[in-house]
């Protein structure tokens, strides 16, 4: 008996002294502003992985299980003496108990790879010199940015910006967004009785592009329509990848010189859409490859290979043909 209590003792000591760990890290996952401080994070994980397995002990929840299964499979044999309420409480016991212990191991298991996916992406984000920005309202930021683009004016329902990263090319700032929105569909049945019925189906989706402050780069928009008059380049193409809309002729062929053209067909063709204000804000939209959350991660549960990779965290290619995107206007408008 003794060693028993000592070993659950040891048990609940083990996963309390993890799930403190993993709070740190959680903790660094939204401070980290530098290199620096994810290289502290790297020692300070293999210093823990020295001592401590990144697993959580389920040893109690295991035996729950399994006295929930026992218990189901007891409520079915004919030999037990057991009323039929009795039986129907049995198995609604053990259901109930069994997923619990299910729940129990999944959600343990889950944290450490969500902590770990967060903390890899902050030493992504960094390292592509994006800052995560937390101020600031989902929705609120989506009804403004709806007034001005609309690629914002979509969905039935539950329409927010999600997350936003900041940085910049040399003078031009960048905010990059993730935007989640819900698809409604009503079906209509009826049976043979001639009764209707209806349900609605919710399918949700994500954009994906940047918000890019110019200066006097207000006067063109591909496959958006923010300008009436159209303007065909002699690639043909280039006129298959975007509908150019623009404020004269003038100006978009003066923009749309051979060179621009041929950039534009080549190296920027990852463009869905760019849509510009009066302002010279430019709204595009990007595959979500150009998300830092779209890398592939590795496993914290793995904590030599998390941390090598963590201190060298996987470019983003995309993003960086985007940011080469932002500079090849600033010289070419």
């Amino acid at each position: 008996m003794v060693d028993i209590v000592r070993g659950l003792m040891q048990r609940n000591s083990r996963n309390k002294t993890l799930k403190e760990h993993l709070g740190e890290l959680k903790a660094h996952a939204i401070t980290a502003k530098s290199k620096d401080d994810i290289n502290r994070v790297a020692q300070h994980i293999t210093q823990f992985s020295k001592r401590n397995a990144y697993s959580f002990n389920h040893s109690l929840a295991i035996v729950g299980l399994g006295l929930a299964v026992l218990c189901i499979l007891l409520s079915f044999w004919t030999q037990m003496d057991l009323s039929y309420d009795q039986r129907i409480w049995m198995r609604i016991g053990g259901f109930i108990v069994g997923v619990a212990c299910i729940a129990n191991i999944w959600i343990r298991i889950a944290s450490i790879k969500s902590i770990g996916d967060q903390l890899y992406v902050r030493a992504v984000a960094i390292n592509a010199g994006m800052e995560r920005d937390y101020a600031f309202n989902g929705k609120s930021y989506w009804q403004e940015l709806k007034t001005i683009f609309p690629l914002f004016n979509c969905g039935d329902e539950s329409q927010s910006i999600t997350k936003r990263y900041l940085c910049g090319v040399d003078s031009t700032p960048l905010t990059l967004f993730e935007f989640k929105y819900v698809n409604v569909s009503t079906q209509h049945t009826t049976d043979s009785n001639g009764n209707s019925r209806t349900s609605k189906t919710r399918s949700t989706h994500y954009k994906y592009g940047m918000l890019v402050q110019f200066i006097d780069f207000n006067y063109l928009s591909l496959n958006a329509k923010r300008f009436e008059t159209k303007w065909d380049s002699a690639s043909r193409a280039f006129n298959k990848l975007y509908k150019v809309r623009c404020a004269s002729e003038i100006q978009a062929a003066k923009f749309f010189d051979p060179k621009v053209v041929l950039a534009f067909t080549d190296k920027y063709n990852f463009i869905k859409s760019m849509d510009v204000n009066t302002q010279s804000v430019a709204c595009f939209e990007l595959p979500k490859g150009v998300f830092p959350t779209q890398v592939k991660k590795p496993s914290l549960r793995k904590p030599a290979d998390f941390v090598q990779k963590l201190q060298q965290p996987t470019r983003i290619p995309m993003l960086e043909d985007a940011k080469r995107l932002i500079q090849f206007i600033n010289e070419n408008k």
